[in-house]
């Protein structure tokens, strides 16, 4: 690391807007072949390409072809142990589940594209490496839009769920499939659309997530190959890359929409299986690792360049921490003071307390760009709708009092 990249850039040296490239925004919601089929049959528009109507209608076609299918078999409400409209799963899965991990895009699209583009804005990466930051961008949006990256995905939807048909609640007559008693369940009308369409789209919004989360991985790490400029002493403790900390918060919502998904699943089970809430404890704690590491593992890849900039900046500022502070004892301490200052007024002190200031920031820089403030509130994400589950063992009031024991 060089000089310039341990010093306070000078007006000089930040970039000049007009000077940085013309990169496209680095939109990894906006494309791929469903999304244009989404745009041709008019549920994407131009000016407004991550839209509700989205969310609306995958929840209408997930779940009301399923209430019209049991209002037909006589299931909605009656006639097996778990009627469609007494099913938590359904309701979790369909009407919160699939619409939330749609909304969520328009929550996350405008994070990650503004945390690439803040790359070039902030002067981390500096004008020698333009092109391969565009290289970067321009690979991630080919990946984006990758047929064979799409058909993969719907593949192992279909897969996850034919293999786990059986599983899809509990192991009862219920709407979607008779148990004949031996064994074997029989769909029924509304199973088929379950296990042929409902479930395969939330298979596939879930896959689909995870391949974005790898383009946006694989994109950090493309650029934390770069020569980038970076400053120990930066406010954010992180060099100056505490934006991507900040963007990755936002990926708390949607663990929050997959846990939301899953809750009625559970709930299921406790109600109707009769397992006990401390059976899923495993799950919880699983799930709660999965999630942080999703959100911490794409920030790794700047821990060695981290590292480097805060031995040098401990190094360097160091060096002028022993040079300022020998000179301030000889002035102040051993009287060498021919210009016989005055102590009072004199701004060497505040100027060794900045000093001081600044080799406490270099000491407490993080080895990855995010607040460990930010990793609480994924867990809290990922788990609040799953605590809803402490209402088929406690009542409401108990739920409440403790919720505020955790929150105070």
């Amino acid at each position: 690391m060089d000089a310039q990249s341990n010093t306070v850039p000078s007006k000089s040296t930040l970039p000049d807007a007009s000077h940085i490239p013309k990169t496209p925004p680095f939109l990894l919601m906006q494309g791929g072949p469903l999304y244009r089929i989404e745009r041709r049959i008019g549920l994407v528009r131009e000016n407004s390409p991550l839209t509700i109507r989205r969310a609306v209608f995958a929840a209408c076609i997930t779940w009301l072809p399923l209430l019209v299918f049991t209002l037909l078999q006589g299931t909605a409400l009656g006639n097996v142990r778990i009627p469609f409209l007494h099913d938590f799963s359904a309701y979790s899965r369909f009407l919160l589940g699939v619409p939330l991990l749609l909304l969520t895009e328009l929550i996350l699209a405008p994070r990650i594209a503004g945390a690439a583009g803040h790359f070039l804005l902030s002067g981390i990466v500096q004008p020698k490496d333009y092109a391969r930051f565009d290289g970067a961008v321009e690979k991630g949006l080919r990946l984006r839009d990758s047929l064979l990256a799409e058909i993969i995905i719907v593949t192992l939807a279909y897969a996850a769920t034919f293999l786990n048909y059986r599983q899809f609640a509990v192991h009862a007559s219920t709407w979607y499939s008779i148990d004949k008693g031996n064994g074997s369940f029989v769909l029924t009308g509304a199973g088929w659309w379950l296990l042929l369409v409902s479930v395969p789209l939330l298979q596939f919004l879930t896959l689909r997530w995870f391949w974005r989360i790898f383009l946006w991985f694989r994109f950090l790490g493309t650029v934390s190959k770069l020569d980038l400029c970076l400053f120990p002493t930066h406010p954010d403790e992180a060099g100056g890359l505490g934006f991507i900390g900040e963007a990755q918060r936002f990926f708390g919502m949607l663990f929050f929409a997959y846990s939301c998904a899953v809750t009625g699943v559970l709930a299921n089970e406790v109600l109707y299986a009769g397992l006990q809430l401390q059976y899923f404890t495993p799950v919880f704690v699983a799930y709660v690792i999965v999630a942080l590491l999703l959100t911490a593992a794409p920030l790794f890849v700047f821990t060695g360049k981290l590292l480097a900039t805060k031995r040098h900046g401990l190094h360097e500022y160091g060096a002028l921490a022993t040079a300022y502070t020998g000179s301030f004892h000889r002035k102040w301490i051993e009287g060498d003071n021919p210009e016989r200052e005055h102590l009072l007024g004199t701004g060497d002190i505040q100027s060794l307390a900045d000093l001081g200031n600044s080799y406490e920031l270099i000491e407490h820089m993080k080895p990855i760009p995010i607040d460990p403030k930010t990793l609480l509130q994924i867990i809290v994400l990922s788990l609040l709708p799953m605590a809803s589950l402490l209402l088929t063992v406690m009542p409401l009031k108990a739920v409440l009092k403790l919720l505020m024991k955790i929150l105070m």
